[in-house]
């Protein structure tokens, strides 16, 4: 189920963790929060192969999952580009991936700009090894994509 607005979303998902997506051409990096929306963490980096939306539904179960924020990558104009289409697509897919298992999850888009860059500078702390860096790039994303998303709300409630 696709939520238009934040508060919405917000209610929807009031004392449950998110997951968040940050959707690539060949990889989704996720991160998770806790029940009070005041922690996020990196958590995986699937493949978006033919066993991506069963292992999205394993992650939802296994870890009581309340909603999906999905980042979509603008254009300068804050318009939707080919990218953003492509992830829009592939969560109009996972929504009816899991409407077909009566999982009624709530997605939530939220602008990702610039968040590879901002997750790249932040695991050069961690990872020495580029290779290594790599691998948890995607996750660091969508950790950073969470962050900004709560962060964001704590300065419109204030």
């Amino acid at each position: 189920m696709f939520v238009r607005n934040i508060k919405e979303f917000k209610k929807k998902t009031n004392k449950k963790k998110i997951i968040c997506l940050d959707c690539g051409k060949k990889k989704v990096g996720i991160a998770i929060s806790d029940e009070n929306h005041k922690i996020s963490m990196p958590m995986d980096t699937l493949v978006r192969n033919l066993e991506f939306c069963k292992n999205i539904i394993k992650i939802i179960n296994d870890y009581n999952i309340g909603g999906i924020l999905v980042g979509l990558p603008l254009d300068e104009e804050k318009k939707i580009n080919r990218m953003s289409q492509s992830i829009i697509d592939i969560t109009k897919n996972l929504d009816k991936y899991l409407n077909n298992y009566k999982l009624n999850i709530p997605f939530f888009f939220w602008d990702e700009n610039y968040t590879s860059v901002e997750a790249e500078d932040s695991t050069n702390v961690f990872f020495k090894n580029k290779k290594k860096q790599k691998k948890f790039l995607d996750q660091f994303a969508a950790r950073i994509i969470l962050e900004d998303f709560f962060n964001s709300n704590k300065k419109n409630n204030e």
